[in-house]
C-alpha cells in the first residue's frame, strides 16, 4: 500500500465512525443524561432513535447531493451540522433540546457514513476499491469497541 493509499484509507475511515462513534459514546451516559435533565427513560431513549433515524434518512438525501454537487461541500456542511448539534446537545437545558440537536448530529453524521463511500467509488475501481472499502468497514466495525472507552 502506499502512503498516500494508506492516509485516504485513516481520513476516510475515521468520517465513516463519526456516526457509530456517536451512537456507542452516548450509550453508557444514559442514565446520566435521565437524572441531570429529569426526563423518563423512554424520553432520553427517544434522543437515541431520534439520532438512528436522522442518520438512516440524511444518507438517503447526502448520497445524492454529494453526486449533485460534489463531495466537499455536503461533507463539510454535514460536519459543521455534527459538531453544531454536538455542542448543542452538550449544553441542551431540556431534553426536548437534547432531542433536537441528537437530529441535527445524526444528520451530520450521516454525510461521514454516505460521502466517503462515494469517494471511494470516484477514486478507486476494483481491487483498490474494494481494499479501500474493507478498510473502511474495519474502522467503521472498531469504532463500536473503544467508542465506550472513550464516553
Amino acid at each position: 500500500m502506499s502512503p498516500q493509499f494508506l492516509r485516504i484509507a485513516i481520513v476516510l475511515g475515521l468520517l465513516t465512525a463519526i456516526g457509530p462513534f456517536a451512537i456507542d459514546m452516548y450509550l453508557p451516559a444514559l442514565p446520566s443524561i435521565g437524572a441531570d435533565l429529569q426526563a423518563s427513560t423512554a424520553a432520553v431513549q427517544m434522543s437515541l432513535l431520534i439520532f438512528f433515524l436522522s442518520m438512516g434518512f440524511g444518507q438517503i438525501v447526502v448520497g445524492p447531493i454529494s453526486d449533485m454537487v460534489g463531495r466537499k461541500l455536503p461533507l463539510y456542511g454535514g460536519l459543521a451540522l455534527f459538531m453544531v448539534g454536538g455542542i448543542g446537545s452538550a449544553l441542551a437545558p431540556s431534553i426536548e433540546w437534547l432531542i433536537a440537536f441528537r437530529f441535527l448530529q445524526g444528520l451530520g453524521a450521516s454525510a461521514g457514513m454516505a460521502v466517503p463511500r462515494a469517494i471511494v467509488r470516484d477514486l478507486h475501481t476494483g481491487t483498490d476499491a474494494a481494499k479501500l472499502m474493507s478498510l473502511l468497514m474495519l474502522v467503521f466495525s472498531v469504532s463500536p469497541i473503544l467508542a465506550p472507552l472513550t464516553g
